[in-house]
Order: C-alpha cells, then structure tokens, then sequence
C-alpha cells in the first residue's frame, strides 16, 4: 500500500506507479494499492487485498488436484534438458501454508533451472487462485537405487 497518495499531483502519479512497479518486480504476486488514510480513498480495496491474501496463504491443495496441475503444466512446457539429463517431475503435493508449499517430486529434479521454477510457480498460482501471498516451489528427487552398484564397479 502506498500511503498519501493524495499529496502527489495528478501529472506525477503515473510515473511514480511505474516507477515502483519497476523498483518492486520481486513482490509481482501482490496487488499494489494507493491510498489515502487522511480521505479513506482505497481502504476498501485495500481490506479486499488483505482477506483474498490470507485466504490465499492458508489454502489447503490435494495432492491430486497439485497433480494434474503439475502434468498440464510439464505437457504444455516440459522442463529443459541438462545436457543427457532430463528432469521428470512426476507428482507434487502441499509442504506447508502460510505462504504455501508446493513440493514437487520425481526424476532428475536437480537439475530444473530457476527459470523452470519460477514457470511452475506462475502456472500453480494461476491454476488456484494464489494472489496476494509468495508460492515456495521444493523439489525432491528420488534416490538412484543403480548409485552404489555402480560406484562399486570405478
């Protein structure tokens, strides 16, 4: 919320939205509003913010729900390649709330780039309605069972 509003000039306002738009790209899940405390002008919106974030940060996600969410968005753009190596994601599930954890699991998962992870929190809070609160993507690869066998053999 950006507080006293009422005080820039109108010719002013606009640069200054872009310029904390800008300065602010980190907090892109949050609604930004401007205020004046002294007129009430925003408050409301501002309060319709806050319930929908808190809704937002305390929502419980079944696992198979996560899973096909998690299946659409590897169909629509499977992960990367890491030289020989493509990661598997193969089902997610919810670590936590308040802010939400998604933990995704499968093969290779070590190897997803930040921009994978970043692309999988867009579609997850897209997919369910997440505004307002930051999405913590995990991932966790299984063990190789062939890892021992084959450090046995070097």
């Amino acid at each position: 919320a950006v507080n006293k509003w009422e005080k820039l000039p109108d010719e002013d306002r606009e640069l200054t939205k872009r310029a904390l738009v800008r300065k602010l790209n980190f907090l892109a899940f949050a609604r930004l509003h401007f205020i004046s405390a002294l007129t009430g002008q925003g408050i409301p919106s501002l309060l319709k913010s806050v319930d929908e974030a808190y809704a937002a940060a305390m929502a419980c996600l079944s696992t198979p729900r996560l899973s096909r969410a998690l299946a659409q968005a590897v169909a629509q753009q499977a992960p990367p390649r890491a030289g020989a190596i493509r990661p598997k994601p193969r089902y997610a599930h919810q670590g936590g709330v308040n802010p939400p954890r998604v933990i995704v699991h499968g093969n290779a998962l070590d190897h997803v780039p930040e921009a994978y992870r970043r692309y999988l929190e867009r579609f997850f809070r897209e997919a369910f309605q997440l505004q307002g609160t930051p999405l913590q993507i995990e991932f966790r690869s299984g063990a190789n069972p062939y890892a021992r066998r084959a450090a046995s053999r070097r």
